[in-house]
């Protein structure tokens, strides 16, 4: 259960209450208005939010839809078991809505196919949000990022790709191709752990 938010007809109230959130997506990368991401926006684009804000849909933000499970803490399988959950339910709800035999557009040797093409594979990116300030000020964020890809990781802003970085950081797997969904947690979880102990050691004035 939760609510649709049409981007033609949302309130003031509600764009800045799904911007505060952090669910909102405003279609002003540039990067994804050259490659028609952006046609016809904002027509035909919304986001549905359930009421505990752990489950968003995205519609027609790049690929038709995008679903997002999340919560605070560190229960990552709880969140990777809701996202299972809705995967398999609105594949049932399409299947049966339109009588076809796939709901979603699969290749069979590259899986998903997905608008943006880093996605090609599962498309599915898994992130954690950690706080690495002590890390940030000795290594700074180009080098962690290369300590993540060596891992096959990456790291992002906190709030999405190209964000600033102030004292935390997103992580998450940098494969998405030929691996599957389970391997590809770990990629995430494994680098975590990793800063984590980096941070611990920064922290109390080791040099990393």
């Amino acid at each position: 259960k939760g609510k649709f938010f049409r981007h033609t007809t949302m309130t003031a109230a509600e764009t800045k209450q799904l911007v505060d959130d952090h669910f909102l997506f405003r279609g002003k990368d540039r990067m994804q208005a050259a490659s028609g991401y952006h046609e016809h926006w904002p027509q035909g684009r919304g986001i549905h939010v359930s009421e505990d804000k752990k489950f968003v849909s995205w519609l027609n933000e790049g690929d038709h839809l995008r679903i997002i499970s999340m919560e605070q803490g560190s229960d990552v399988k709880g969140v990777f078991s809701r996202l299972s959950r809705a995967a398999k339910a609105i594949e049932a709800g399409v299947k049966k809505e339109t009588g076809e035999k796939d709901a979603f557009m699969m290749h069979p040797k590259f899986g998903s196919l997905t608008c943006c093409p880093s996605n090609i594979g599962t498309g599915m990116r898994g992130s954690v949000h950690i706080l690495v300030p002590n890390l940030i000020e000795q290594l700074g964020f180009e080098k962690i990022d290369a300590l993540c890809r060596a891992r096959n990781a990456q790291a992002r802003g906190s709030s999405g790709e190209h964000s600033a970085v102030v004292d935390r950081i997103d992580i998450s797997n940098w494969r998405r191709i030929g691996m599957p969904e389970y391997l590809l947690i770990q990629d995430m979880i494994k680098v975590a752990n990793f800063l984590a102990d980096l941070e611990d050691k920064a922290a109390a004035g080791e040099d990393v």
